[in-house]
């Protein structure tokens, strides 16, 4: 089952601003259409979600506002379906986004510590579930080396690329994995697997905007 062409450009929002793909926002009209869609149906989990994601979408790109009103829309999704964990991972990924805009250190460590959580709780509840995985692992890459995320960034990418369904995807989704699976295995000194994994990246999907990166992270290698 390929992955859904609007929950992947959201996809490529998450995580911290030096690991952002820069993608047009949704324009606000679509966030006001949406919002008089819930105000007659409260408990429609479908827009609370697509207004979540545009939200978080909002506060990758630095509006400060976007977090509490994406917060809004995962809570909600969630108090009608805890079993949610798309809702979840996004959450986890809102948490982190208010790490990076707190300027108390005490705070950004807490906001990390409860996006973690969450992300991981997500994980748990499916673990094979591709848009989660991707949540997380983008998210693990972006945050502090002292934070200690690696290890789960490279077991998503992994788990993703074994994924009985990745075969399947789109190539805007595949160049997106290859890409940051390599930037993991890079950061883990497995320079031989990254070498691998980029040029996958230009080969599913050249001149790309990850095709590009791909390509930089070889030279800067070597290759």
């Amino acid at each position: 089952m390929q992955l859904n062409q609007r929950i992947l450009r959201r996809l490529l929002l998450t995580g911290l601003s030096l690991l952002l793909v820069v993608v047009v926002s949704p324009g606000q009209g679509s966030i006001r259409d949406l919002e008089a869609k819930l105000r007659t149906a409260p408990n429609d989990e479908s827009v609370l979600m697509e207004l979540g994601r545009m939200y978080h979408d909002l506060a990758a790109e630095g509006d400060d506002a976007a977090v509490d009103k994406g917060f809004e829309m995962f809570e909600r999704a969630l108090a009608l379906d805890s079993s949610n964990v798309v809702a979840r991972a996004y959450r986890g990924s809102l948490w982190i986004l208010r790490s990076r805009n707190s300027w108390w250190p005490p705070n950004k460590l807490e906001y990390m510590r409860k996006g973690g959580e969450d992300l991981d709780e997500a994980v748990a509840m499916d673990p094979t579930n591709i848009m989660v995985r991707l949540i997380r692992g983008i998210n693990g890459l972006g945050l502090p080396g002292f934070m200690g995320k690696l290890p789960k960034a490279l077991e998503d990418f992994v788990l993703i690329l074994r994924h009985p369904e990745f075969p399947e995807q789109r190539k805007e989704l595949k160049v997106v994995v290859f890409y940051y699976a390599g930037v993991a295995c890079k950061r883990a000194d497995d320079y031989e697997k990254a070498r691998e994994l980029f040029k996958q990246a230009l080969t599913v999907f050249p001149g790309s905007e990850f095709a590009r990166r791909a390509a930089e992270e070889l030279k800067d290698m070597g290759s």
